[in-house]
């Protein structure tokens, strides 16, 4: 492919010798590099399509051979079309007038000459040729050299532009035509006070807007000055443009011109006594140094301008990249593990050196180029944006150039990357809020103040803890949020005793550097992560903003620190990847980039990403736990995927450890009925336990089926917690035991194994199966006319089972009756104690296990009512001597 491209701002001295030079390279596709200036974009309006000009996005890189550059022979600007200078595969011809710098584009060939305009050269090489040139073209021609040469005269004119105009005349070029688009009243002296502003123009970025601050001191009054504001604003691309002139020497001219919404140039201007409008204006004042009065103007436009949205604010840092000196396997890892389509390339100080583009990377891998660097591969002459600029500056670029990403820079170092999705979110304004009601005055859809929920949500102590960790974080350099859970319980006003807070820094250091007295602090070294426990006993996570990548589906993930933005990418649902700052300058916002907010109104849980459910099958219970729990729904392709992914065995890659984690969350919760029932519905505990049986029939006449057993267990579990029967933190093995009821035993083991029990554990579940068919012997009077058990038949039981598998029966039996047996049994005959103790029996003469024996007995007694007083138990101790004296007799 051929290209013919020129410098950035267009005027009609490159457009004329773009079109004018493809009639030497007809093959040639004309693409400007950039924007064109307020009187070609006026022309173009009208006659772009004469001339089927290009744009830089549509423009492949890779596939340019050739590249003619006209009107400038400086690398810096050509934009986006840099990259292809001094490319090896890439031939470089440049035509040019203007004098030769430092950084010159290496060309094969060079037409440069000092002549007034560039297309005065190409028009020559057209006429020696005999090329054909119509009238329209004559007349454009005409008109760059008119553009360049101030309508022939300027001091840089010389002959042969005269010359090449009148040849233009002869073809048909239409000079009142050219004098409509052209101004041609600059004179020698406007056109010398123009190139002083433009030589002493300095650009800076004052609270996100671009700024072009110019200064200059003429001997003779010139008039017009606006004039020459204008067209630095249209050259640069200002959002504010101000030049101070001492003009004659008597008094000192303030212009001012500001975009729309940017800087108020009237009352900016009021102190000077200057007057205008909203967005243009001017001063006059006595005689003072034009630079000091600029310095001072500059300062005080840092409050007469409104902060704006920055790149800094919404770019994704810190960022991945790449060396120039690493492999290109590296790199294609690199990219193929973080789902990337381009690396920034940079040296070990930050700095930019190229881009690695995925599509260069699979050609090199292709081609057996593994182990060839990457500074071999990548393009050069990357176009970056300041970290300190406007969004609306970073829009004006992606526009032009086309780009899906660019590198974000600060002071020459490499400090994040912008991709376009960052830039349509940050530029979405609403007035309408996702939310009850805009509490924030950011204007965007993303971006809301919560305080007051905050407020809502936690008690003045925690919230006094709160602000001293967000304090805490900035003095060290960091950000402190609130995420996860914590944040989507706050937006729904649950309370929520655990507090998640992430930090875009070192968590570690944070934790260890926290020194308030009274609080402990541990760190947990693999994942970066730490505790703070506070004197009242409240406990605040503290983790490290990371990504995370897995090596296979199911793994557990490698980690590395990232920004607050890609820790919540990572994460399972849109619902749980909101975080909110608590760094006093925007304490309480909220920040969603992922859409959770409105999720999470619309009762929506939806994915992260379409393998997510790969990466960590864990989600798919995770998911169903939220679901119950929140009463929400999946949304559809959520649903699609998470069924998918139970169809395609993604849960049996769950490790042991892994699938008993989240289990036992599971079994915990109370709605844990509707979880299990919906894992059966989605058919997971089939994945996760091959064999396992949950048709929900009835095993018996005294069994409770499964949704039976569920809801038994919602109901009981409370009250057997007000009881005050010690479950010994394996409370959650009732649910499970229920689950697994009606499977065969060596299902049942091998889900024990699966759920990785300890040996205690074990034992209690086992015990829920292996003593229910004696529980139902016992429980099941009422059929055929069996009459009740008699107490201490009850009694001696289940006496030596724990409380485990006394809840587990309770929950299986369907008689409120055969319930009532182990409620008595546990209220009522585990604390019945007799009045005489084994000092007593001694005293009687009752010796050895016969003690035992018969406080055992007076026991059963006294639950069967066969005692009923001290009496009654004496006369019962003396009939156990009587007896034990005749068996010595005997």
């Amino acid at each position: 492919m051929h290209l013919i491209t020129s410098h950035l701002n267009t005027d009609f001295d490159s457009l004329a010798s773009m079109v004018a030079v493809q009639k030497l390279y007809p093959d040639a596709v004309i693409c400007p590099p950039g924007s064109p200036d307020r009187k070609v974009k006026d022309y173009m309006s009208r006659h772009a399509h004469q001339w089927g000009l290009s744009k830089p996005r549509r423009i492949p890189l890779d596939q340019v051979t050739l590249m003619v550059v006209v009107d400038t022979r400086t690398r810096q600007r050509i934009g986006p079309f840099a990259a292809l200078a001094g490319r090896q595969d890439v031939t470089v011809h440049l035509y040019d007038h203007h004098p030769p710098t430092g950084q010159d584009i290496p060309a094969e060939k060079t037409v440069c000459e000092p002549v007034g305009a560039a297309v005065t050269l190409i028009v020559e090489e057209l006429i020696k040729q005999r090329k054909d040139i119509t009238p329209e073209e004559a007349t454009l021609f005409a008109m760059g050299i008119y553009d360049d040469t101030g309508a022939l005269t300027y001091e840089a004119t010389t002959e042969r532009d005269i010359l090449a105009v009148a040849c233009l005349r002869e073809m048909g070029a239409d000079l009142t035509h050219i004098l409509s688009h052209v101004e041609v009243s600059m004179s020698a002296l406007d056109r010398r006070l123009l190139d002083i502003l433009a030589e002493n123009a300095r650009e800076s970025y004052i609270n996100g807007a671009k700024v072009l601050l110019t200064w200059a001191e003429t001997e003779d009054y010139v008039q017009g000055l606006s004039l020459f504001v204008h067209r630095l604003r249209d050259y640069c691309d200002s959002h504010v443009t101000i030049a101070v002139v001492n003009n004659g020497g008597k008094k000192v001219n303030i212009i001012v011109r500001s975009a729309q919404d940017v800087l108020n140039v009237k009352d900016f201007l009021a102190p000077y006594g200057g007057s205008g409008h909203l967005q243009a204006g001017s001063a006059t004042i006595d005689c003072r140094d034009p630079q000091e009065l600029l310095d001072e103007i500059e300062k005080k436009l840092h409050e007469a301008i409104p902060p704006m949205l920055k790149v800094a604010d919404i770019m994704t840092s810190p960022v991945i990249a790449v060396s120039p000196d690493a492999h290109v396997d590296e790199g294609y890892r690199t990219m193929l593990r973080y789902g990337l389509k381009s690396l920034p390339v940079a040296s070990g100080d930050g700095e930019v050196v190229g881009i690695m583009t995925r599509n260069d990377l699979d050609k090199a891998h292709l081609h057996g180029l593994d182990r060839a660097h990457i500074r071999d591969f990548m393009t050069e002459g990357v176009i970056s944006i300041a970290a300190e600029a406007s969004v609306d500056e970073a829009h004006r670029m992606m526009a032009t150039y086309g780009f899906e990403k660019m590198p974000v820079m600060d002071k020459g170092r490499l400090v994040g990357m912008l991709a376009r999705s960052d830039l349509v979110r940050a530029l979405y304004r609403s007035g309408q809020f996702a939310g009850s009601g805009p509490t924030h005055d950011s204007g965007f859809l993303w971006m809301e103040s919560v305080a007051a929920l905050m407020e809502e949500a936690f008690p003045e102590e925690t919230l006094s803890l709160l602000h001293r960790v967000g304090a805490k974080a900035e003095s060290m350099g960091m950000r402190a949020y609130l995420v996860g859970g914590t944040v989507r319980d706050i937006l729904l006003g649950v309370k929520n005793a655990d507090i998640d807070i992430s930090v875009e820094g070192d968590a570690e250091k944070l934790v260890q550097a926290w020194d308030e007295p009274g609080c402990r602090s541990t760190v947990h070294g693999r994942y970066n992560t730490g505790t703070i426990t506070f004197p009242n006993g409240e406990k605040v996570d503290v983790a490290t903003a990371r990504r995370e990548f897995y090596e296979y589906a199911a793994a557990l993930p490698t980690v590395q620190s990232d920004s607050l933005k890609q820790d919540l990418g990572r994460r399972d649902f849109t619902v749980n990847a909101m975080s909110i700052s608590l760094s006093e300058g925007d304490w309480g916002t909220l920040m969603d980039n992922f859409g959770g907010r409105a999720d999470l109104r619309d009762g929506l849980l939806k994915i992260l990403h379409n393998l997510s459910f790969v990466e960590d099958p864990s989600r798919i219970l995770r998911g169903i736990r939220l679901e119950q729990r929140l009463k929400m729904r999946f949304e559809d392709n959520t649903m699609r995927l998470l069924q998918s992914g139970v169809r395609g065995g993604l849960l049996e890659c769950l490790s042991a450890p892994r699938v008993r984690v989240e289990l036992e969350i599971i079994a915990k919760e109370k709605c844990f009925r509707r979880i299990a029932l919906r894992m059966r519905e989605l058919g997971v505990w089939e994945s996760l336990f091959p064999g396992i049986q949950l048709n929900g029939a009835a095993g018996g006449p005294s069994l409770n089926n499964l949704e039976q057993r569920l809801r038994a267990l919602e109901l009981l579990m409370p009250e057997a917690l007000e009881l005050g029967l010690d479950l010994k933190g394996m409370g959650w093995l009732v649910g499970m035991a229920a689950v697994f009821t009606d499977s065969p035993s060596d299902i049942r083991s091998a889900a024990m194994d699966r759920m990785s029990l300890t040996a205690v554990e074990r034992k209690e579940m086992t015990l829920c199966f292996t003593g229910w068919p004696e529980v139902e012997r016992l429980c099941s009077f009422g059929v055929r006319n069996k009459k009740p058990p008699k107490n201490s038949d009850a009694y001696l039981l289940f006496k030596d089972y724990g409380p485990v598998p006394l809840l587990y029966w309770m929950i299986c039996l369907k008689s409120e009756a055969a319930q009532k047996l182990i409620v008595e049994h546990i209220q009522s005959w585990v604390p019945l104690k007799g009045e005489l103790s084994g000092h007593d029996l001694q005293e009687m003469g009752l010796r050895g296990r016969e003690v035992g024996k018969t406080l055992l007995g007076i026991r059963l007694a006294r639950m069967d009512c066969y005692i009923t007083s001290r009496e009654g138990e004496v006369g019962y101790a003396q009939s156990r001597l009587l007896a034990q004296r005749e068996e010595r007799r005997n």
